[in-house]
């Protein structure tokens, strides 16, 4: 039985270092070309076998390496862990092998080590042609049977969406090969309206007009859809615009046919690698911590040995991303749906919901571009509005006084990034909030999105600050800039004394700053005037103002007075009555499913 394959052949991203190292050798089409003496390294982030995983999450203790090549070949078989942030390497087995190509080749069985990783080197003792190689077991299991049902978002991206699926097709859907073949189906919810059906649809593939209700109604509708076929098991929520790995899906198809009983209520997440800087991961799950979120092995360069084995340390987490989020149908019918956000918190929302049953796996990942690089405009609203809602239903223990305290370091990190505007996007986030259960119950969902426009800069195109004060078009691009270093820790202290240097002349060298969206806020220390630029190529500009910061803060002042009134009633309301947001009845009227039954007849 296969239980991963060793995969050499990138069907997302062009990153060889993620699947292999060579030396002495080349990947052609037919495979990888070894010459003797030759050497393909597969203890790589795509290619090691997380053997403290998959002991603890199937019970397997044992496997062997397939490897199906032409030539004559030494195979060493590593039991990887780290200790001390030190990789600690042990070699499980070498093991000659010869052949001509035409059956794969079995090593010996070995136990999986209880704890680490297990990785694999290829030696070539003569001119080789590797052709395909696997991790596998001879271990009788009954496989549970499994459907999953990718449920997919989109509001207007249908480059993104037709990509795709064009690679699920190609590598999944109508290939007989995948491990997957013949237990997947894809319910693509369509919030723009703009999908051309004969471009994408097929036997496997089902597009669904959908009411714009943000995010978190594209995929709850995907989720109806799915539920409605008792042959599903699972639900695969993903983005419509994130670089999707076939091999990920095969890898959670497989997983979910052999986990223990125990773990049937499991969430398997995707690990987030960026797509500017597509070696460098994201997080892989994260904790939610009141709002002040901690993503796991953030920044990890996973083309590093030591990160790849400390990846796969099981960790704590309490939410992952609906880049790639796989929910057992049993949840949603116990957990039921998730609540109404529009946009952003909910995955996190619903993810609290799992109680930390959450898995995660090397090579179960997407691509997607850099939150850091997106200009977050109306998510300011939602992220405070948001956060409000959700401690208060999973955190009765975060008080006002915490609130209080969230809500001035966001109006705080956007003054100090001259975004005077984004802090009235705060404010009305926090004031919603106050407004209780009843006004969230019956809001206009639409409405309340459209009111937020006047809140909210006009961006423009980035090319048309170019020679704005000597900026050149290279300045405008944020893909791939690497975080910039915060400062010693006193002046990081000065310059919060002096409000990041409003309070100061501005440095004639930096009349203007470029910045991408999300910057370092001490990289703006005495700017008299920044530019945001977006991977999309918008632009806003904006200026700092002594009076705009005196405003805000004093607006501030009153939604505080606001929060000690009606604060700890409002969490009150929230956490009796969310249960009616999650009901089946409730999201059909939502979404006005029967008026689209109405009219798809």
């Amino acid at each position: 039985m296969i239980l991963q394959k060793i995969v050499w052949n990138q069907q997302s991203v062009e990153e060889p270092e993620l699947y292999y190292k060579l030396k002495n050798g080349i990947k052609s089409e037919s495979g990888i070309l070894l010459n003797a003496g030759g050497e393909a390294d597969f203890l790589t982030y795509m290619n090691i076998f997380s053997a403290e995983k998959w002991r603890k999450y199937t019970g397997i203790q044992s496997v062997c390496v397939s490897v199906n090549f032409k030539g004559k070949i030494k195979v060493v078989i590593y039991a990887l862990s780290c200790k001390n942030k030190k990789v600690c390497s042990k070699i499980i087995m070498q093991f000659p092998m010869e052949s001509k190509g035409e059956d794969s080749v079995n090593t010996p069985i070995f136990a999986l080590p209880e704890s680490g990783v297990v990785g694999v080197s290829i030696i070539a003792e003569e001119d080789t042609a590797l052709y395909a190689a696997s991790y596998m077991t001879d271990e009788e299991r009954e496989k549970k049977e499994v459907k999953i049902g990718i449920g997919i978002c989109t509001f207007k991206r249908e480059k993104y969406v037709e990509r795709n699926m064009k690679v699920l097709k190609e590598n999944l859907l109508n290939n007989e090969n995948a491990l997957s073949y013949g237990h997947l189906s894809v319910c693509i919810s369509d919030n723009g309206g703009t999908l051309v059906r004969e471009k994408i649809e097929d036997e496997h593939i089902r597009i669904v007009k959908n009411k714009n209700l943000g995010g978190v109604g594209g995929f709850t509708r995907t989720m109806f859809e799915h539920m409605r076929d008792d042959s599903i098991t699972h639900v695969l929520l993903m983005d419509d615009d994130a670089v999707i790995s076939p091999e990920a899906i095969e890898r959670t198809y497989t997983l979910l046919t052999l986990l223990k009983e125990k773990y049937r209520m499991a969430v398997i997440g995707g690990s987030l690698l960026r797509e500017d800087l597509p070696t460098l991961q994201y997080e892989c799950g994260a904790c939610w911590n009141d709002g002040d979120i901690v993503a796991n092995n953030h920044n990890f360069d996973m083309t590093q040995l030591k990160n790849v084995v400390i990846n796969e340390q099981i960790q704590k987490a309490e939410y992952t991303g609906w880049w790639y989020s796989c929910i057992p149908v049993p949840f949603i019918k116990e957990m039921h749906y998730p609540l109404p956000f529009f946009i952003h918190r909910d995955d996190i929302e619903y993810g609290l919901r799992a109680n930390g049953q959450f898995i995660f796996l090397n090579g179960i990942t997407i691509w997607h571009e850099a939150f850091e690089n997106k200009l977050p405009g109306f998510l300011e609203y939602y992220d405070v509005r948001n956060l409000a809602i959700t401690n208060a239903i999973h955190n009765p223990q975060f008080a006002a006084k915490d609130f209080k305290k969230m809500l001035f370091v966001q109006v705080s990190s956007n003054i100090g990034k001259y975004r005077y505007k984004y802090v009235d996007l705060n404010l009305k986030g926090a004031v919603d909030f106050l407004r209780g259960f009843k006004w969230f119950y019956n809001a206009d969902t639409l409405g309340v999105h459209d009111g937020l426009k006047k809140y909210n800069y006009q961006s423009m195109p980035a090319e048309e600050f170019i020679g704005h004060n000597g900026i050149k078009p290279e300045d405008l691009d944020p893909c791939g800039r690497p975080e910039a270093e915060p400062p010693c820790k006193l002046k990081r202290i000065l310059i919060m004394l002096s409000m990041n240097g409003h309070f100061l002349p501005a440095y004639k060298n930096r009349a203007t700053k470029v910045a991408r969206p999300n910057p370092n806020i001490y990289d703006l220390f005495r700017c008299n005037e920044v530019v945001y630029a977006d991977a999309a190529g918008n632009a806003i500009c904006v200026k700092r103002s002594r009076i705009e910061l005196l405003k805000a803060y004093i607006k501030m002042l009153k939604v505080f007075r606001l929060i000690d009134l009606h604060y700890d009633k409002v969490c009150e309301e929230y956490r009796k009555n969310h249960s009616k947001l999650e009901s089946k009845d409730f999201w059909s009227s939502y979404l006005e499913l029967k008026e689209v039954q109405n009219k798809e007849m």
